[in-house]
């Protein structure tokens, strides 16, 4: 599979080619908006932050998350708790330190990320062949 990017490499956009980015761009928004309807940047860098880890298989705890994130732990922690409200995470203790909170996704947030990844496959994979039709016309 081509990348949007190898797909316009060396040339500039045309119109049709700008609209079909920022059409692309608007849609991603509209995708993970519906993984988490707040809306907040704070719960998208965590969830983004989350994502990475669980791909990688390592455990994220609220230090790392901080570090990973940006955000101050007060802002972290008001973030982490209305998650926790909503269903998206919850806390687990690191057996090995009974200090450390692990953070960890709910079948909630899995299930809704899961749809949001194969949305957002499918939605780079009809982009780039609007994008390559283009570039056969020319």
């Amino acid at each position: 599979m081509r990348t949007i990017e190898e797909v316009i490499e060396g040339r500039d956009l045309n119109s049709d080619e700008f609209l079909i980015i920022n059409n692309f761009w608007n849609k991603i928004r509209e995708i993970q908006g519906r993984r988490d309807e707040s809306g907040s940047k704070n719960r998208n860098l965590v969830g983004a932050a989350l994502g990475s880890r669980r791909i990688a298989k390592r455990e994220i705890d609220i230090e790392t998350m901080g570090s990973l994130t940006g955000l101050a732990r007060s802002s972290l922690q008001i973030t982490l708790q209305q998650m926790i409200d909503d269903g998206m995470i919850y806390f687990d203790k690191d057996p090995s330190d009974l200090r450390r909170q692990i953070i960890k996704p709910t079948e909630k947030f899995l299930a809704l990320s899961l749809d949001m990844y194969e949305e957002t496959r499918q939605l780079v994979l009809a982009t780039c062949k609007e994008l390559e039709a283009i570039a056969k016309q020319k």
